[in-house]
């Protein structure tokens, strides 16, 4: 009786635990789009300034990097900083908007999710009552499996019955 009740527990917990994943992937791409739009205005000041001076982005970063005053050649470091952030940004969303599905999608998310976007996507996440079938499907076997496994490490070991060795019986 306890061991159906722990087998409905694995299998509920799967089921539904799996099926956060589609709007856990959704809640990190929309995280990904702000930040990466974010990333992208402060790029886009830098350029502006530099076309002000008649200067590319990086010629205006050499620039700031030759300067006497640490304070702007630390702004240097950020204007390079921030431009790789970008671009490392908007390579994963174009990953991400290629991926046809969620499966795809949760797939390219584990290649190369930004940590510290994940990390507050997920201290951020709601879990919702949404069923997704297909990831609802999976954690179910996943539940029953790992269940499975659980029930077996703890399964009572039987002792196997010896035979006396002329073969005659114990019992008299």
């Amino acid at each position: 009786m306890i061991r159906h009740l722990f087998l409905i527990i694995f299998v509920l917990a799967g089921g539904i635990g799996a099926s956060q994943v589609p709007n856990f992937v959704r809640a990190y791409e929309q995280r990904l789009g702000g930040a990466l739009g974010e990333v992208q205005k402060l790029v886009d000041a830098f350029t502006v300034q530099a076309e002000a001076e008649g200067l590319s982005f990086d010629q205006l970063a050499a620039r700031h990097r030759d300067s006497g005053d640490s304070a702007v050649r630390g702004t240097a470091d950020r204007m390079v900083a921030l431009e790789m952030r970008r671009d490392q940004l908007a390579a994963e969303m174009a990953a991400l908007s290629a991926a046809p599905g969620g499966i795809d999608k949760l797939w390219v998310m584990t290649q190369g999710a930004d940590s510290e976007l994940l990390r507050d996507t997920l201290s951020a996440y709601e879990v919702t009552a949404t069923l997704d079938p297909i990831f609802g499907g999976a954690g179910v076997l996943g539940g029953w499996a790992l269940f499975g496994a659980f029930a077996a490490l703890f399964r009572p070991r039987r002792r196997k019955l010896r035979m006396p060795p002329n073969g005659s019986s114990a019992r008299r």
